[in-house]
């Protein structure tokens, strides 16, 4: 089977594609997040590896690939609001007093700074796990790894944080 599909090719369908790509999302996610969103197309084109037979293949992957992106983003977006709500109603009315509150913005800085000793791949993995509610296999297929390493950067990530916050005075 010949393929189609080199990098450049699909940057041209890519760029060819682009305005329908955009009208679509901006129907589906808004005018701003489309085009973030159609960015995030361009970078990913990098990462794709994927060799098709012919242009209309490659226009029906990018298209899917869009769609996809909107669909996510929409349902990151509703889980993000959903655990906003359930966080005011949990915290709602709980203010905490001066000293409670200095206590929790040094253990956050504290959580920053041990995130911040970690590789950048790891970071991200935990921040799309848990904050993005993303499965292992989603975050495998967004970062072009495999659900195993995914897996591996999680439990790196977390042994590192608990380590790291364990051993500072207090705990």
């Amino acid at each position: 089977m010949t393929t189609f599909a080199t990098q450049a090719q699909l940057l041209d369908v890519l760029i060819e594609l682009q305005p329908r790509i955009r009208r679509l999302m901006t129907r589906r996610v808004g005018r701003a997040t489309a085009a973030d969103l159609t960015q995030d197309l361009f970078l990913r084109l990098c990462r794709i590896g994927t060799h098709l037979s012919t242009r209309d293949d490659a226009r029906r992957y990018l298209m899917r690939i869009a769609m996809n992106a909107a669909t996510d983003h929409r349902r990151i977006e509703s889980r993000r609001t959903e655990l906003l709500s359930g966080l005011h109603a949990l915290f709602a009315g709980n203010t905490p007093d001066p000293q409670e509150q200095l206590l929790l913005d040094e253990r956050m800085s504290e959580v920053e700074v041990a995130l911040a000793e970690l590789p950048s791949k790891c970071r991200d993995v935990l921040w799309l796990s848990r904050v993005e509610g993303l499965t292992h296999t989603e975050i495998a297929e967004r970062l072009g790894v495999s659900r195993s390493l995914v897996e591996k950067y999680i439990v790196r990530a977390l042994l590192h944080c608990r380590a790291r916050l364990s051993a500072l005075p207090g705990e």
